[in-house]
């Protein structure tokens, strides 16, 4: 089964041990939004890896959105655009920035190690 940009935003939830459906810690769309800032970063470092794939050979990363999906948007249940080896990539985007809230109460930098993780994946392919 093709992975979708929800089961992105699901496994993030699971690694921020933020699984408590009736009361999340991260709303899906503040979960969304980081995913969508991610895409646009990695179209950014990688612009190789937008051009073929979206929009007409275009460097536009298409937004991602929960339903209705316009003109440059792609629906989140929709497969992974990307290559598979940028899955990981894009994950680690997400847990790190969503990290980066809690950050301010401790001391170990998890936040900065999937940071870290995300450029180097990113820019190591």
């Amino acid at each position: 089964m093709a992975k979708t940009y929800q089961n992105l935003v699901f496994e993030s939830r699971e690694m921020l041990q933020d699984t408590d459906a009736q009361d999340p810690r991260y709303a899906d769309s503040t979960l969304l939004n980081i995913l969508n800032r991610g895409l646009q970063d990695l179209g950014r470092i990688r612009p190789d890896i937008a051009y073929t794939l979206f929009n007409a050979n275009s460097l536009n990363v298409p937004e991602v959105v929960v339903s209705g999906a316009g003109a440059g948007q792609v629906n989140w249940d929709d497969p992974f655009g990307l290559e598979m080896q940028f899955y990981p990539t894009m994950l680690s985007y997400l847990v790190g920035v969503a990290e980066i809230t809690d950050d301010e109460y401790t001391e170990d930098g998890r936040a900065a190690l999937f940071m870290q993780a995300f450029h180097n994946n990113a820019i190591g392919i």
